[in-house]
């Protein structure tokens, strides 16, 4: 009786563990991901410039309840946040960082919502991703020490 309860709580944690994994992958399913969605930013300006462009674009999309442009325009988002942390030479680099991932991570929400096509969390989702891009705002623009 040990054996075949060791099975089921390892079978069990496979399964818990694997849970955060499987509802991302199902966001990205029939999804065309083979190109990179935004080309190489000069600087770490024109990366945010191009993420502004991003979201504005996600924050149209949403407001006319499209699916497709706010997928896409999630991952030029994605991409041009981390095109920002690879080129900001900030000195709080740590909370860069954080803000980035934080605005990552929202701008994945708002994108599985769309894929649900649950556009009520769609918008609130939006309004998290927006005050975490503020967030990024703010260590872009504060001045080198």
């Amino acid at each position: 009786m040990k054996t075949s309860s060791l099975k089921n709580v390892s079978i069990s944690l496979l399964a818990i563990c694997t849970l955060p994994v499987a509802s991302v992958v199902s966001a990205h399913e029939g999804h065309d991901h083979g190109a990179s969605p935004t080309p190489q930013a000069a600087s770490a300006g024109d990366a945010w410039t191009n993420a502004q462009t991003s979201l504005k674009a996600i924050q149209a999309a949403a407001v006319a309840k499209q699916q497709e442009p706010i997928h896409t325009e999630q991952e030029k988002l994605v991409a041009s946040l981390k095109q920002v942390q690879e080129k900001a030479g900030s000195t709080e680099k740590a909370r860069l960082d954080g803000a980035i991932k934080n605005a990552i991570a929202a701008s994945e929400k708002v994108h599985a919502a769309a894929d649900a096509k649950d556009f009520a969390k769609v918008d609130s989702s939006l309004k998290t991703l927006e005050a975490t891009m503020a967030m990024v705002e703010k260590q872009v623009a504060a001045p080198a020490k």
